[in-house]
């Protein structure tokens, strides 16, 4: 006997389940007689951002009960999972969802008594990065909530401006590693310079916010922190979230490669005509692999990790450069350079 296909009806207005079969609400990790609709779902699920989108375009369409295939990511109680779908839009932003083409085992399990996911044969998860990020968009919202409330002094004066100037920078700090995450969310923007929100940003401006992450973890390890900025700088075209996180990569590089009393330095140099580079430069022991250091070889590279890699990627999809100068015993620079074409003259 073949177990009915799991279906459930969604609210998209207020992203929640409001009714689903039987296969529906174990799907859920639920057990029908325990569901309690409506059942709240995270905001920032792939799969109800898909079902807005389609109900929006089946609202305006002559024929709105139509139905539509598509391929939507879930996170249930078991994990993370991809799954076929076919999707009936309703009036009043209600969809119904009907889950294709899952096996007996898959449909029917229940996550309560059941095998695991994987003995189940339930679809490849998908991935322990998106799962991750799921996990941490609610600390560090509540980290960004808390941080606004301390750095607007809701509730009385904090006693110093160094508290303040403190809270300003951990809620510039959250707000930039949630915005990483919601990109892992939608996706490896290395790899997806399309998804890039590109726009004109003061480069000095970036720097700035860039070291007021980093100046407390280079204090806390006896290092000096510098900025150099050329007068009258150009604004460039980036995307302001990589370019941050380009910058705070080869930051921390710095910072973690350091010796105390070292030295770390962040400039931008512009000569009015050609490239304007941003570059940052420390006193520390340096690497091997010198000024002729490519791509191919950053990951091999001992003790670099991803930083130099990812910041590479992320470079190339910003339409910059990204090149090393370093040797033993010399220190390390690195800079990313941003073509004639990305400079947008004030």
């Amino acid at each position: 006997m073949r177990v009915p296909e799991p279906s459930f009806i969604i609210d998209v207005a207020v992203g929640a389940i409001v009714g689903a079969s039987t296969g529906g609400w174990r799907m859920w990790g639920l057990e029908p007689a325990a569901a309690e609709p409506p059942l709240a779902l995270d905001q920032a699920m792939p799969a109800l951002y898909r079902l807005r989108q389609i109900a929006a375009s089946r609202g305006s369409d002559s024929q709105p009960g139509r139905t539509v295939e598509a391929a939507l990511t879930f996170w249930t109680a078991r994990g993370a999972a991809s799954l076929p779908c076919q999707v009936e839009a309703g009036e009043g932003g209600f969809v119904t969802v009907t889950v294709k083409g899952l096996p007996e085992a898959q449909a029917g399990v229940s996550s309560r008594s059941g095998p695991s996911p994987a003995q189940a044969g339930w679809p490849p998860a998908v991935g322990h990065d998106a799962w991750l990020a799921h996990e941490l968009r609610t600390p560090l919202s509540a980290i960004i909530a808390y941080a606004e409330i301390l750095k607007e002094e809701h509730f009385g004066p904090l006693g110093s401006a160094r508290y303040r100037g403190y809270a300003c920078d951990i809620y510039e700090g959250a707000r930039h590693a949630l915005g990483v995450v919601d990109s892992m969310l939608r996706g490896d923007p290395s790899r997806t310079p399309a998804a890039l929100a590109f726009c004109d940003l003061d480069p000095a401006g970036i720097v700035e916010s860039c070291l007021a992450v980093v100046r407390p973890l280079a204090e806390r390890a006896g290092l000096e922190v510098g900025v150099a900025c050329a007068p009258r700088l150009p604004r460039i075209v980036a995307d302001e979230l990589t370019l941050k996180q380009m910058l705070l990569n080869l930051l921390a590089n710095a910072i973690k490669f350091a010796r105390p009393g070292d030295r770390v330095t962040i400039a931008v140099a512009y000569d009015g005509t050609g490239p304007l580079r941003l570059s940052v430069a420390d006193t520390g022991p340096g690497m091997a692999c010198g000024a002729a250091c490519g791509s191919e070889a950053l990951p091999a590279a001992a003790g670099l990790g991803l930083g130099l890699p990812l910041s590479r990627a992320l470079a190339a999809a910003n339409g910059a450069s990204l090149d090393i100068a370093s040797a033993p015993g010399h220190g390390t620079c690195v800079t990313i350079s941003f073509a004639e074409d990305r400079v947008v003259p004030v």
